[in-house]
């Protein structure tokens, strides 16, 4: 095959597929995947049935990782909770970098004991925990407190005594199914603290170092940011460089939404992009050989990775790029699709429910559309354009965000029932400039950490970029 690869990521998405409509006994498909695959090593030499068995035998794989993935351990926590039941209590580990919202808190806890009518079992899996009105969750001599009024007082690797309710998420009807978005992410079960419950921290710093290191790096640049921007600027910058969209206003979003722009929001490749860029930059700059830079970048983008909260769209783009450093790393030839179906095939393999998740769909499909068709759109355009250099941009800038927009209108129609054409014009504005306030924001965070004397002179230069951006949503969302 002359792209490998990509047959092999459309048999394992196909099988992915099936595995959500069809319930195959998992014995059963391992039985078939690995008589698959001795049929294919069997008949090796002979390329159209090699073929034919690595395919199926990939497409068996693809079912039957979807259908382990729905076979929960006994001592799960989904398994153990009762269907109605009074204030239980958990023990668990904060596994995730805990996000304030007024008075309230929320986190992934990965559990390891449930209480139920003062009945202790272990039990294993991930809670969304919802904190409310949690005022001093950290006593100096461990003991629990009454909650009462919010404070950051919760941290990655903590081990925590929690009493609540527990229950299911809720499954809607129509729209946004919020059960199936949370069980995607291994989530089954909520635990609700209220103000009048108990919280008390049994242990610190039991989690895993590398990510309790990231984290610290993110709190010490969203530090940065908070003390030397205003509250707006600050919120549109954390947003775009670190991945929180809790202080971002209402209105702002729904602009975003309306222009088809809200992805330059969104931590993704277009973010993990121009970071990867900084930090080549900066690594030659210092004239680092060319092999120690690319693995230091990647170490760095797996960092950056973690301190953005490790969300699937960043874990996509970093596992990219790693994958293109690589090669370039290893001397060997770039070749899109083959990368683009790697990538897939890693990610669906630690957590095949992502093929359904839209953004999923809509990064590696506006991928392939920009790969597949800016070219074809770039060719109608006459050859002597390019060679003035402003030209050749804006020609560019433009081939890229009508192959985007093409390729993501069937999707865009299909979840969001919307169809703007202004997007075009918009993204063809705004993602360059984005790139721009990104790249500076990103140097403005270090710089207030390596040398805060400089930081009031790009704090001032990024809020007036931030507001420019602001001003230009402004004037295109009028546009009918």
């Amino acid at each position: 095959m002359k792209r490998p690869l990509v047959g092999l990521c459309i048999a394992f998405c196909l099988g992915i597929i099936t595995a959500a409509y069809l319930r195959i006994p998992f014995p059963i498909l391992c039985l078939v995947t690995f008589l698959l695959l001795v049929l294919s090593i069997i008949f090796i030499k002979q390329n159209s049935k090699f073929t034919i068995f690595i395919l199926c035998a990939v497409f068996f794989l693809g079912v039957a990782l979807l259908r382990n993935s729905q076979i929960l351990p006994n001592c799960h926590i989904a398994k153990i909770i009762p269907y109605k039941s009074d204030s239980v209590s958990l023990i668990g580990v904060i596994d995730n970098d805990p996000i304030y919202q007024g008075e309230k808190v929320s986190f992934i806890l990965k559990a390891e004991k449930l209480g139920i009518n003062e009945t202790w079992q272990k039990t294993c899996g991930q809670v969304l925990v919802k904190v409310f009105s949690a005022e001093d969750a950290r006593l100096p001599d461990g003991q629990g407190s009454m909650l009462g009024g919010i404070k950051n007082k919760f941290s990655y690797g903590d081990r925590l005594f929690l009493k609540g309710k527990l229950y299911r998420p809720f499954s809607f009807s129509k729209g946004f199914n919020y059960r199936n978005y949370l069980k995607h992410q291994g989530i089954y079960c909520i635990l609700s603290v209220k103000k009048d419950s108990m919280v008390k921290e049994l242990d610190k710093k039991a989690g895993n170092l590398l990510k309790a290191f990231s984290l610290k790096v993110k709190h010490r640049l969203r530090g940065v940011i908070v003390r030397n921007l205003s509250p707006f600027s600050a919120g549109i910058l954390n947003a775009l460089i670190l991945g929180d969209r809790q202080d971002l206003p209402r209105y702002l979003l729904d602009i975003l939404m309306n222009l088809g722009t809200i992805h330059i929001i969104a931590i993704s490749g277009f973010n993990v992009g121009i970071v990867a860029f900084i930090i080549l930059l900066i690594l030659k700059i210092i004239k680092l050989p060319r092999k120690p830079r690319y693995i230091l970048t990647i170490l760095l983008l797996i960092v950056y990775c973690i301190l953005t909260g490790a969300s699937p769209p960043v874990v996509r783009a970093t596992v990219m790029a790693v994958i293109f450093l690589l090669a370039y790393f290893f001397e060997r030839e770039v070749h899109i699709y083959n990368s683009l179906s790697l990538a897939i095939l890693i990610i669906l393999a630690f957590n095949p429910w992502q093929l359904f998740e839209i953004s999923f769909q809509f990064s590696f499909l506006s991928v392939v559309s920009i790969v597949w068709l800016s070219p074809k759109i770039k060719s109608v355009f006459p050859e002597k354009l390019d060679k003035i250099s402003w030209l050749r941009f804006l020609i560019l800038t433009f081939c890229v965000s009508v192959a985007a927009w093409i390729g993501l209108l069937p999707l865009i129609a299909y979840y969001f029932k919307t169809f703007t054409t202004i997007t075009v014009l918009a993204n063809m504005i705004i993602v360059p400039y984005s790139a721009l306030i990104t790249a500076l924001g990103f140097s403005f965070a270090l710089i207030g950490i390596l040398i805060p004397s400089l930081v009031t002179i790009f704090a001032a230069t990024n809020e007036l970029l931030i507001l420019i951006l602001f001003k230009i949503h402004s004037f295109l969302v009028v546009i009918p």
